[in-house]
């Protein structure tokens, strides 16, 4: 069994995509996360213990954040879970590295905006609205061919 955690905090570099030798996409970076604590001493914030945590994220998980054009600094929450890798260091040692297999990857709005465009299941993107704002008739595909969400839809998710 394996231990899943969420982490809140920064990102240390833009991720990184790269594919393995049978195709499969693979991104991977830092997150940075900070406690913070009230000294209530002198009544200001202050910096606690600090985390920094290595992810990859795979497949289209792994293409979908690559495609974001995140950049260092973007705040971020990750879920996964906590694997331990082993693997020999250019010496010849016999060493190990607990990292964060993604299974979740989110933006925090709090001080950025974003553009939500719907993955496709081939990868592909699809608009979540039409240039002029309104929402298609159902199961009608956009000039490229892809499906789009129906006017009867509340929500495009």
């Amino acid at each position: 069994m394996t231990a899943t955690i969420t982490v809140q905090g920064g990102l240390t570099a833009a991720p990184e995509l790269r594919y393995s030798q049978s195709s499969i996409a693979i991104a991977s970076g830092t997150v940075a996360s900070t406690d913070r604590y009230l000294d209530k001493q002198t009544n200001e914030w202050k910096d606690g213990r600090k985390l920094y945590l290595r992810w990859s994220a795979f497949k289209d998980l792994a293409e979908n954040i690559a495609a974001s054009q995140l950049e260092k600094g973007a705040q971020v929450t990750v879920t996964g879970r906590l694997m331990t890798r082993e693997y020999q260091d250019t010496s010849g040692q016999n060493r190990s590295v607990t990292e964060l297999e993604v299974t979740d990857f989110a933006v925090s709005l709090k001080k950025a905006t974003v553009a939500v465009t719907r993955a496709g299941s081939t990868g592909g993107r699809t608009n979540a609205t039409a240039s002029d704002g309104s929402w298609t008739t159902p199961g009608a595909a956009d000039t490229t061919g892809q499906q789009t969400w129906g006017a009867g839809d509340d929500s495009p998710f």
